[in-house]
């Protein structure tokens, strides 16, 4: 292989890839990256078997078309440290690549090829376009819910439940629950329901644009998740497990509900937490006619009390609640106000963002309370 490209034409596809690369690595291979040049370019491939990222790079001229594996941290140090006018010379020499740049030369150590995993041909049931900016939106108004190696491991991860021409995602830890839901896809979409891991989720957040209204094209098939960009392809192995029935943790039928202001209510919450246990994070909400007292103390007998304004006509009653969590949903939700609605104390509390006008989205969330 021998290729020449900007600095900048490299440094950009080596930087969306780098996520999926973990520095402790049980197998070596996995600490490099596949560089593929033939005369569509130059694509850089990382894996940890589990999710592959594919990025391209526009070169200047391939002299030899070839593939190699290199170690992907020290080729993008490499490229950081160069300057931004930088011209690269990538060529394949024995057991080693040689990247000349000016008067810098550096000798890297390569791997067979062959030892290097790659997806291979994979069958997909449904397809499907939609912006990167929605995708986005959706994944952003449900990750924080996801677990984080719970034993069960269909938790560690969320839910894209596909229903007609709706997508729906959700994610749970047994706590809280989040939901996000996005009508507009196309009427022919086959309904499947599959749960992408956790890690695969925060990369797909990293890498979608939530300003570009580019479409990508969303692959899904009985194990494997694709989402394939104008330059990146994002291929994720599935979690092989029935998810919850999540339907029957949302409340359908609520007695009272009260009304608050967003961001009053979040301060609060931040100002009231700093005195909660940092063990136990717990919060008391008291509700009364049309105020909310939020009540904060720890072993040390140091308390913090809150009172803000909501319209709440119902009877005076008190929820404990993980601050964590609650901050969590008020942190997501990017309307001035905010709903919450209840029944007995020891059901779940559900939130709702409460919409100006009417939205292709849809977002809700369930916090369960706590005895403290």
């Amino acid at each position: 292989m021998k290729v020449t490209l900007k600095r900048s034409a490299l440094l950009k596809p080596l930087q969306t890839i780098s996520g999926v690369v973990e520095r402790k690595q049980t197998m070596p291979i996995l600490a490099n990256v596949l560089l593929v040049a033939n005369e569509q370019g130059l694509s850089l491939t990382a894996t940890d078997t589990e999710l592959e990222l594919i990025g391209n790079a526009e070169v200047d001229e391939v002299a030899v078309p070839g593939s190699i594996t290199v170690s992907a941290r020290k080729l993008l140090d490499i490229c950081r440290a160069l300057p931004e006018d930088a011209v690269l010379h990538i060529e394949h020499e024995g057991p080693h690549v040689v990247l000349r740049s000016g008067r810098s030369r550096f000798l890297l150590a390569t791997l067979p090829i062959e030892d290097f995993p790659v997806v291979e041909n994979v069958s997909f049931k449904t397809v499907f376009r939609m912006s990167q900016a929605r995708l986005k939106k959706l994944l952003t108004n449900i990750h924080f819910a996801m677990g984080q190696q719970d034993v069960r491991h269909y938790l560690n991860g969320a839910l894209f439940d596909i229903q007609s021409s709706t997508l729906k995602c959700v994610a749970t830890d047994g706590h809280r629950l989040a939901f996000s839901q996005f009508q507009g896809l196309p009427d022919d979409v086959v309904s499947m329901k599959v749960i992408l891991p956790r890690k695969s989720v925060v990369e797909l957040i990293r890498l979608l644009d939530a300003n570009s209204e580019e479409d990508i094209t969303i692959s899904i098939g009985e194990n494997h998740f694709r989402v394939q960009a104008h330059d990146f392809t994002f291929t994720s192995r599935l979690v092989s497990a029935q998810y919850p029935d999540y339907e029957r943790l949302i409340p359908r039928q609520v007695q009272k509900t009260a009304l608050a202001d967003r961001e009053t209510f979040r301060q609060a919450l931040v100002r009231a937490a700093i005195l909660s246990s940092e063990k136990f994070r717990g919060v008391r909400l008291q509700l009364d006619q049309d105020a909310l007292r939020i009540i904060a103390n720890n072993p040390e007998q140091e308390e913090a009390e809150e009172t803000i304004h909501l319209e709440y006509q119902g009877s005076e009653m008190e929820l404990g609640f993980n601050v964590a969590y609650l901050l969590d949903v008020l942190s997501a939700v990017g309307t001035e106000k905010i709903r919450c609605s209840f029944n007995e104390l020891t059901s779940g509390v559900l939130f709702e963002p409460v919409e100006d006008t009417s939205s292709l989205y849809l977002c809700l969330y369930v916090v369960m309370p706590v005895r403290f």
